[in-house]
């Protein structure tokens, strides 16, 4: 039987946690919200965010407005987002991206290098040491980190943290995030680089007030993520949202994953490219800002494509629609950088093919890309750690210290 000691302290955690969930939502928030918001009584509000406090995870940001009726000021509360950390990675095939943010994600310190080698242990020895230079650089201490968040494409168990099937690392059921764990003594969240980007969204991106919302992403390949009632849909092994290998041309174009007619061989940046090439042998080579460009000045060709690939992507996004009934659909990755050519073609095959107007008044909104030192994929990383903390509980089991019974 449980203790009622242990009773006491998992009531108290789970309190704990109910509080900063209800803050990192909605703050800055007043105690008397809190109240209203938890059930919780005044004294156990009062009581437990003193302690939160007390543990540099909230802090007194403000004072309101009294009331009509005069009386005292409301204290607002915040998550105190700047004394924690999070580290977060994107883990291509032959390269490491890395950021370390604030718990806000607000990057304070990146590094990028070649990935030494594709064996795990390979790839774990060098993210430790990815790490111990980016506390370095920040001039943070690791016990201020709350935890690593990892993103990678293929498909990912991110409730046991395995990378099931990683096909561009040549990984079959590698435990990565325990291996992480093991290798840093820092909790470890791993998840495909779709639900990473969800993630950031849903923190602190356009999804930040929705409950059902898609996201896609256009780059090298085409994806998508589904939050429902606020939570990243995985599926079964973690393979929900491998939307851009729907066979839509059995027997046509090569697909990145070998086989013919994904939808991603006709709606990547590269199949748009390669199709460019093909059709315009004088301009091979080109790139995306290229080929917009030369959209924009008038180039019939690369309009009709950048429309076409548009058109075939919006169709193919109206059946996610029509199945999920979604409140916005949030475009993300290199593909953003594909412009109006493409997104208003998009838009327009969206609503027409969406069943009984369900596209017609949907939110289709482009995330810009950023070229900075640094991809959005890892910051998303780093959100998908905060975010995991957040809802585990991490933060309070690792940072709340004695439990008070």
């Amino acid at each position: 039987m449980t203790s009622s000691k242990g009773d006491s302290s998992s009531l108290r955690a789970h309190n704990r946690r109910t509080i900063l969930n209800h803050i990192r939502r909605q703050g800055p928030i007043s105690r008397t919200q809190l109240v209203e918001l938890t059930g919780l009584s005044s004294a156990s509000v009062t009581g437990i965010t003193s302690e939160l406090i007390d543990d540099r995870l909230l802090t007194e940001k403000s004072i309101g407005e009294a009331g009509a009726q005069g009386g005292r000021r409301p204290i607002y509360l915040d998550i105190d987002w700047g004394v924690h950390y999070a580290v977060g990675l994107k883990l291509r095939e032959d390269r490491i991206e890395a950021v370390l943010t604030d718990l806000s994600t607000r990057v304070l310190a990146h590094h990028s290098e070649d990935l030494l080698g594709q064996a795990p242990e390979q790839v774990v020895a060098q993210i430790k040491s990815i790490c111990r230079k980016l506390y370095r650089r920040a001039k943070v201490q690791t016990q201020d980190v709350i935890g690593i968040g990892i993103c990678l494409s293929g498909v990912i168990d991110a409730r046991s943290g395995t990378a099931v099937n990683a096909y561009l690392l040549g990984w079959q059921a590698v435990p990565l995030a325990d291996l992480v764990t093991r290798a840093t003594g820092l909790p470890t969240w791993i998840d495909n680089d779709l639900n990473a980007f969800a993630a950031a969204e849903r923190l602190f991106g356009h999804g930040k007030h929705a409950q059902n919302f898609v996201t896609i992403a256009i780059g090298r390949g085409v994806g998508a993520s589904f939050i429902a009632n606020g939570e990243i849909i995985r599926g079964r092994d973690g393979g929900a949202g491998e939307f851009g290998h729907n066979l839509i041309m059995p027997g046509g174009r090569v697909c990145g994953c070998g086989r013919r007619g994904c939808l991603e061989a006709y709606t990547s940046e590269g199949a748009i490219l390669a199709r460019f090439a093909e059709q315009f042998p004088d301009q091979r080579g080109i790139d995306v800002d290229g080929l917009v460009a030369l959209a924009d000045a008038g180039h019939d060709g690369a309009r009709a494509l950048l429309q076409d690939a548009g058109t075939v992507l919006g169709l193919h996004l109206s059946y996610l629609v029509n199945a999920f009934n979604p409140e916005l659909v949030i475009s993300g990755g290199e593909g953003s950088r594909l412009g109006p050519w493409f997104f208003d073609a998009l838009r327009r095959a969206l609503r027409e093919a969406a069943f009984d107007g369900l596209g017609a008044d949907l939110p289709v909104l482009v995330v810009p890309w950023q070229n900075d030192a640094f991809t959005p994929w890892a910051r998303g990383a780093a959100s998908l750690a905060v975010q995991s903390a957040f809802e585990a509980g991490a933060l309070v089991k690792t940072l709340a210290g004695p439990s008070v019974s």
